[in-house]
């Protein structure tokens, strides 16, 4: 998977992973405004392009392809085993990226210090175990791509397997806006 990097004199690294149609520049402002001082790696996803730009297949009636995930979560992590960095690690995916994240903590509860995922989906994703990964949820109230409900009850879910799980319920849609930048920015001060 093609991957963008900045590197800076910093012992925290931000992997991010960006939404349907973004690229390796959809979240560096957002990660910059979290943390400037942090070291970046931004995936570009590989399936479709331009505005079908994605991390998996698209859902086909509302389900996940999971032999096309399945497929993209195993090559990711056998590369990440190479590539893990160095120090504190903060993953953050926005929807297809969050739920790509998702399917990583699948299988590997323990991939990073942090993980913030911003708008994803309840997609049946199954958990074991429990891991002291801290996780981060966000929603918008008045999100139709990211049903807010949804994404309430997978917060419910992931707690019961990550503790250290915190949910924050936005009043806006499918975008991510300053108090929830801010929010994850305060959030990540007090957890790691």
């Amino acid at each position: 998977m093609e991957q963008f990097n900045i590197a800076a004199k910093s012992d925290t690294s931000f992997i991010v992973f960006h939404g349907t149609g973004g690229n390796e520049y959809s979240l560096l402002q957002v990660v910059g405004d979290i943390d400037p001082t942090a070291n970046i790696r931004a995936y570009i996803g590989d399936v479709g392009t331009g505005k079908e730009r994605r991390f998996f297949a698209p859902l086909e009636n509302g389900q996940i392809n999971r032999t096309d995930l399945d497929k993209h979560v195993e090559s990711f992590l056998k590369d990440w085993a190479q590539q893990k960095p160095e120090g504190k690690v903060i993953m953050l995916g926005y929807s297809n990226g969050a739920n790509f994240l998702l399917a990583l903590l699948e299988k590997e509860p323990n991939l990073a210090d942090a993980v913030i995922l911003l708008h994803p989906s309840n997609l049946s994703y199954h958990f074991s175990g429990t891991s002291n990964t801290a996780l981060i949820l966000t929603a918008g109230a008045r999100d139709v791509v990211s049903i807010p409900g949804e994404s309430l009850k997978l917060s419910k879910t992931l707690a019961a397997h990550f503790p250290q799980t915190t949910f924050k319920l936005f009043d806006h849609g499918h975008d991510i806006v300053d108090e929830e930048v801010r929010f994850i920015r305060s959030q990540l001060a007090q957890q790691i």
